[in-house]
């Protein structure tokens, strides 16, 4: 039988999802433009302020120093303007499905229609910085300083669209975390409500399930009694196979046991109407996290009890080479 997983928390599972899209829209798109970005600022001339003529010393090699920079900003940014992209797909799967629980993704969807006009607008800075670079005036194509004077135009627009791809990127980013993290607090009541009333319903079918697993475990104890009665008429020894079913059964009481509890918490359904629909979360809660540890111990209860009767069987074939018909299959496997 496959287990369930504990759907209780299923709720955590999927606003995670979106608070981790929050999270990545933080993170992901600082470290081409934060720290790195700085230092291309020190080391390249702030817009509209020159560098000094140094003639081709140091000046030169500040440029040459820049440029290769404003290289490596550019490759983090597009890297970022990937992710970004790549992030778009996952709100909209996140859309899609938060409609078809019926919930009201308008504020969402505007976010996310701000956030692609803003992401179009980033890259088509990045895009202008990437051609600046790729041209290289005052360049050559290694990078060094060719002609001083467009050299630090080169480095200065370059710099200039980077920073405005940075900017533009960061706060629409930070914007549709705050989205993502307001629409979800203003949903989450009804993301839960859903969550349980599904898990309320999987419960039943896996009780529904393991009872009639149950009753396949009670034709297996006639099966083997059967089998133990003419080994016996053979002369033969079983002892061991005798205590084998003996601790099946015990096992299989508490396994039945077990799922009776479950029963009785799903028939009460306390936090749930006669319809399985929510009325109080809080009860909802502990009704469904308690039927799914009794499922769960009777699950584990006669999975393991059936899997340690099949072994015996197999074992007490092995040493007397009995051609009977074939051993039953393991209950839960």
């Amino acid at each position: 039988m496959k287990k369930t997983k504990p759907v209780w928390s299923s709720l955590n599972r999927w606003i995670m999802l979106l608070v981790g899209a929050g999270v990545v829209l933080s993170l992901a798109f600082t470290t081409g433009s934060g720290p790195v970005l700085a230092v291309a600022v020190v080391a390249t001339p702030a817009p509209g302020r020159p560098t000094p003529a140094r003639g081709n010393g140091q000046g030169t090699q500040e440029l040459t120093q820049a440029f290769h920079h404003e290289q490596q900003v550019l490759s983090q940014q597009q890297a970022n303007l990937g992710k970004a992209e790549a992030l778009v797909s996952k709100i909209q799967d996140l859309i899609s499905k938060a409609q078809a629980k019926g919930l009201d993704t308008s504020a969402l969807s505007t976010a996310l229609g701000t956030f692609q006009a803003q992401l179009a607008s980033a890259t088509g800075s990045n895009t202008a910085a990437a051609g600046i670079l790729s041209t290289h005036n005052g360049f050559d194509s290694n990078g060094n300083v060719t002609n001083a004077a467009p050299a630090r135009v080169t480095v200065q627009d370059a710099r200039q669209n980077l920073q405005d791809a940075h900017n533009t990127l960061r706060q629409t980013a930070s914007d549709l975390s705050t989205a993502v993290k307001s629409w979800e607090e203003a949903n989450k009541d009804k993301l839960q409500n859903q969550a349980l009333e599904k898990d309320y319903q999987n419960e039943q079918k896996w009780l529904t399930t393991q009872q009639g697993l149950l009753s396949k475990a009670n034709d297996l104890v006639t099966k083997v009694q059967d089998l133990i009665s003419k080994a016996q008429a053979k002369g033969l020894d079983t002892s061991a196979l005798s205590t084998a079913l003996t601790t099946f059964q015990s096992e299989l009481s508490t396994a039945a046991s077990s799922n009776a509890t479950a029963a009785e918490i799903l028939s009460a359904h306390n936090g749930f109407d006669g319809s399985g629909n929510v009325t109080d979360t809080v009860a909802a809660v502990q009704t469904v996290k308690d039927a799914y540890q009794s499922l769960s111990d009777a699950h584990n209860t006669l999975q393991q009890a059936s899997n340690d009767l099949l072994a015996a069987l197999k074992q007490w074939r092995a040493t007397h080479e009995l051609n009977l018909t074939p051993a039953p299959t393991a209950i839960g496997s």
